[in-house]
């Protein structure tokens, strides 16, 4: 029988997962708990004795030299080591828990996940269509595929750096994106190019990358876009009220901002902007605790309302000769 207190089975395509979660994923969890008590009393006791030597030789150099402000500066350094020894001792375990999760979460939905050395997306064709930024760097993680509703789709997180220099040749990085691509095949031919990109307010243009600018049927979401495309009617029929809905839910649900998209090459691409995603959570909590399967489900969870989300609309057939 399920557990009464469970709640995982928000939707259709998670039917069966309280009983999964009871055999296969809460058993681990309790295990890992165990191992999870011991590695934090150690961290709390090695961080102890860090920050303790450190803030005896502050009081001992407030006392000699009167430096009370380097002793200040020493006490917190002691502090900020004692936090970090707590944290590397967990970190192997964060992975094993996340890698766990995520493996058999997606083992259960038919998906398959990656943690690394996955084939990347196409960037440049982001970057073409004003998807993305220009980078230097990028670092892929967390990459989930599968098929629902009749759609392959990809699923990874991203981290595009730019490169700087100074006036002395000094290098440095910095981030023009951290967050979310996701790729949907429909398995259907669209006739045009179609991106949705943020309102620029003065800055918005009638043209973008070859497309003309298109209206948007709803006001509430032509404040928040401007679309372009190559074809105004296909672009009305897929970019419904209802649709755009679907995305500004799963920018909202994965805590991300500034979400653009575009059918491009007969796939819907998206991108936004949020923070690591289908995290183990945090480490000083018991591991049995259930919300943080909860989290993990509800991303997912808005990964299907945006697949789901993009009905099959009767597109124009290409004019041909008989």
């Amino acid at each position: 029988m399920s557990n009464p207190n469970l709640t995982f089975e928000t939707r259709a395509e998670f039917k069966g997962f309280d009983k999964f979660y009871l055999d296969t994923i809460h058993p681990f969890l309790l295990e890992k708990e165990q191992e999870r008590l011991k590695h934090v009393a150690k961290g709390k006791k090695y961080g102890s004795f860090a920050a303790s030597a450190f803030s005896l030789i502050a009081i001992v150099l407030a006392i000699k030299s009167h430096a009370y402000f380097a002793a200040g500066i020493l006490v917190v350094v002691g502090i900020l080591v004692g936090v970090g020894i707590s944290h590397v001792m967990l970190s192997k375990l964060r992975g094993e828990t996340k890698q766990f999760l995520m493996s058999n979460i997606c083992g259960f939905l038919g998906w398959d996940f990656q943690k690394k050395d996955f084939e990347p997306p196409n960037l440049k064709l982001y970057k073409k269509n004003k998807l993305l930024p220009s980078w230097d760097r990028v670092n892929f993680e967390d990459r989930m595929s599968g098929t629902e509703n009749g759609a392959k789709f990809n699923f990874c997180e991203a981290h595009l750096e730019r490169e700087n220099r100074d006036s002395d040749g000094n290098r440095s990085w910095s981030t023009v994106f951290r967050g979310i691509l996701m790729e949907v095949d429909f398995h259907r031919e669209f006739l045009g190019r179609t991106v949705v990109l943020r309102d620029a307010g003065i800055f918005n243009f009638k043209k973008k990358a070859g497309m003309k600018r298109v209206g948007l049927v709803d006001p509430k979401f032509e404040k928040i876009f401007e679309a372009y495309s190559t074809d105004q009617v296909e672009s009305r029929y897929l970019l419904t009220p209802v649709f755009m809905q679907k995305l500004v839910d799963l920018e909202t649900s994965v805590s991300g901002k500034k979400i653009r998209f575009g059918f491009l090459e007969n796939k819907l691409h998206i991108a936004v902007e949020a923070p690591n995603q289908f995290e183990a959570g945090s480490m000083y909590k018991p591991l049995t605790e259930k919300t943080r399967t909860e989290k993990i489900m509800n991303e997912i969870s808005a990964i299907y309302e945006v697949i789901n989300g993009v009905g099959k609309p009767k597109l124009r057939k290409r004019n041909s000769k008989k």
